[in-house]
């Protein structure tokens, strides 16, 4: 039987789906998904061999839709133009400065069926924990549980906590957190591994973290922090000790971007997609007014789906007034 006081609250918006894991009424895990034709961890597929990337050990193959990946390892005997059956590892990414990483592929086991990996809501319909789908016309339970928060807190990558801030930069290497705060350093380590550890679960942070907490000199100040993360850390990883320089850290297994990655890499499309997930929870009747930033608005009109998506939804026209003076999440609506 499933715990009342844990449940999953899921969204599905335009352009992006959204869940929230509540647990004793706090905030626990938010994923966010933008459907699309990419590929996703999960998904088998056949696709062409383009050529070799790292010779005998990788390549680069070609889906169907013309998205390529990173074949590792080769199949033996496997040439160039051949088709070869794969299974998506590890969703393609995109860097803030716009570098993108191809998804990665393994082959696939023989006699594996061709399956599309599971969607969000398919992933966490996974356990005996409630889901609670929500629409735009229903009480805003994402935002009543600190949805707004915890997204600024993955746009800008600074989570503040009592006496301690936690800086989070995501880096094509690793995702790298440092810890600063007016506490005594063994404190401020302790209390602080244990808001890393929620962290790296709330904002689906995983693959190489570097964590650099304060220098501790004294194993026991070590211990203590070390005990407060695995006490406190939900997922499955391998972590190292905290060394005398207060470095530490975690791995575990990548299947896509973090929350923060994916709202970092591109902060027009995340302001785009947020502004629509407001102008659809607008009361009123009549023209729908959207004041915006004018990349914003560009954003928008290059995906027209997502206004005729917005005015099928509301059954309201829907108007684009660019303010050059506004922030790119900045944007407001309104009935005109």
């Amino acid at each position: 039987m499933s715990d009342p006081d844990t449940f999953w609250i899921y969204e599905s918006g335009i352009g992006e789906n959204r869940a929230m894991l509540v647990s004793q009424g706090v905030c626990a895990k938010i994923r966010i998904e933008r459907p699309g034709d990419a590929a996703r961890s999960g998904d088998v597929l056949d696709a062409k061999f383009l050529r070799q990337w790292v010779p005998g050990q990788s390549g680069i193959a070609e889906l169907d839709a013309g998205e390529q990946c990173l074949l590792s390892p080769l199949p033996g005997g496997l040439t160039e133009g051949r088709t070869v059956r794969i299974r998506i590892v590890r969703s393609a990414m995109r860097e803030q400065a716009g570098q993108a990483k191809r998804a990665l592929a393994r082959p696939a086991e023989p006699g594996t069926a061709l399956m599309r990996g599971p969607d969000l809501l398919e992933q966490i319909d996974t356990d005996d924990v409630e889901i609670r789908q929500v629409a735009a016309h229903d009480a805003d339970l994402l935002g009543a549980h600190g949805w707004h928060e915890i997204v600024e807190q993955a746009e800008t990558g600074r989570v503040a906590f009592a006496g301690g801030t936690l800086l989070v930069s995501p880096t094509p290497a690793m995702t790298v957190i440092d810890v600063d705060g007016t506490l005594p350093a063994a404190e401020l380590a302790k209390k602080s591994a244990g808001e890393v550890a929620r962290l790296l679960s709330r904002l689906d942070i995983t693959g190489s973290v570097a964590i650099d907490f304060p220098t501790l000199e004294s194993r026991a100040s070590r211990a203590e922090a070390l005990a407060e993360f695995d006490q406190n850390m939900t997922e499955n990883c391998e972590r190292t000790a905290i060394n005398g320089f207060g470095l530490m850290q975690v791995v575990s297994r990548k299947t896509g971007p973090s929350v923060l990655e994916l709202l970092q890499s591109n902060r027009t499309i995340s302001a785009a997609l947020q502004l629509l997930r407001l102008a659809e929870r607008t009361v009123g009747t009549g023209l729908l007014v959207l004041e915006l930033h004018p990349a914003v608005a560009t954003c928008l009109r290059s995906e027209d789906s997502w206004l005729y998506e917005l005015q099928k939804r509301t059954g309201r026209p829907v108007e684009l007034r660019t303010r050059g003076e506004l922030p790119i999440h900045g944007g407001l609506a309104s009935s005109g």
